[in-house]
């Protein structure tokens, strides 16, 4: 595991606005929302020499003026799916910090714009923000022992202060099925091992920190049931015990339950409708949102709420995300937003 450096700009002249529309009042209700979104290949119009097949400036396939419909067509997704713009928006495939201030700007604003300094994917993660940032990190997972590695992303750790109350985020995109979903699934599990490292570091601290750990991990969580038990998955049930994967339960009574020094996450998609993405004609959940006893139990936060259900202009008829296609300068992308709302009590 390494610690990265940060780009992290706090963007002055919006900071006092900023801060007073998140202000959390006594006495009334009080909530966060947090959405993930991977963006589907967001690259600035200038090359940068990794750039994926369809973005290439040089090559004319790529321009200032479809990298700016391209923005605007994303933050009218953000915006349509929570209007206003959520508090906290996780980011995954975006490729820099330009990208990442213009996608901002076209928000609205953001105080605050987290991306790694030194990330070796050509595409990583980033995270806007309304609230103030305690503590930032970025880690890398270490490639698996015979494993033919891809390059590696970056998993963010970043601290939140809301109202005095902490809040860990982390924001992960895990690698994909492409090469084979078992052929690939090692790298999932070493990233799904780092997170539990970093989670159980934390949580032995303090065992009632509220987690989030958010992105799109290229996994179903009912995974290991869709494939028939055939291998281990980065994603698994309370029963199958500590391991390199994350243990996850759709029951919110089994964390609150489970000893604390063995991580178990509420993840909840099997109470919920909807995907996050369409691959082969199936619908699937492979965009997460996982949550720690912390997040749930009330001392500090409760969930309110968590929808998948997208603005009806994201999806073609059949229901399938309506991807950015540079041919036809339309589309937004191949996933759909998700959404999280958590509350502080009194």
């Amino acid at each position: 595991m390494r610690i990265r450096s940060f780009f992290v700009l706090i963007a002055a002249a919006c900071l006092l606005a900023a801060c007073s529309s998140c202000e959390l009042e006594a006495g009334s209700p009080r909530s966060i929302t947090i959405m993930s979104y991977n963006l589907m290949t967001l690259f600035d119009p200038v090359d940068q020499g990794g750039e994926y097949q369809g973005f290439s400036v040089a090559k004319g396939e790529w321009d200032e003026s479809l990298y700016r419909l391209r923005i605007k067509n994303l933050a009218s997704a953000i915006l349509a799916a929570q209007p206003g713009g959520p508090d906290i928006l996780a980011l995954q495939e975006i490729e820099n910090l330009r990208a990442l201030k213009d996608l901002a700007e076209a928000l609205g604003g953001y105080p605050q714009l987290i991306k790694p300094r030194d990330e070796e994917a050509v595409l990583g993660c980033a995270l806007l923000s309304r609230y103030p940032v305690r503590s930032l990190r970025s880690h890398r997972a270490m490639p698996p022992s015979g494993v033919s590695a891809s390059v590696p992303r970056n998993l963010l750790e970043a601290e939140f202060d809301l109202d005095g109350r902490p809040l860990i985020v982390y924001v992960a995109h895990w690698k994909s099925k492409l090469g084979g979903a078992a052929e690939t699934e090692a790298e999932r599990r070493a990233a799904a091992a780092l997170i539990r490292s970093l989670a159980q570091a934390r949580l032995a601290a303090d065992p009632a920190l509220a987690m989030v750990v958010t992105g799109d991990l290229n996994e179903n969580h009912d995974e290991y049931e869709r494939i028939g038990a055939a291998y281990p998955t980065a994603l698994r049930a309370p029963d199958a015990g500590p391991g390199d994967w994350l243990n996850i339960s759709g029951d919110p009574s089994a964390l609150l339950e489970h000893d604390p020094s063995l991580l178990l996450l509420y993840t909840p998609w099997p109470s919920a409708q909807g995907y996050s993405y369409h691959y082969s004609g199936e619908q699937e959940r492979i965009d997460h949102f996982l949550l720690s006893a912390g997040a749930l139990n009330g001392q500090a936060f409760y969930l309110a709420g968590f929808s998948a259900e997208p603005p009806s202009f994201l999806v073609d008829l059949e229901g399938r995300p309506q991807g950015w296609n540079s041919r036809t300068a339309r589309g937004y992308s191949d996933h759909l937003p998700i959404r999280l709302t958590l509350a502080l009590p009194p």
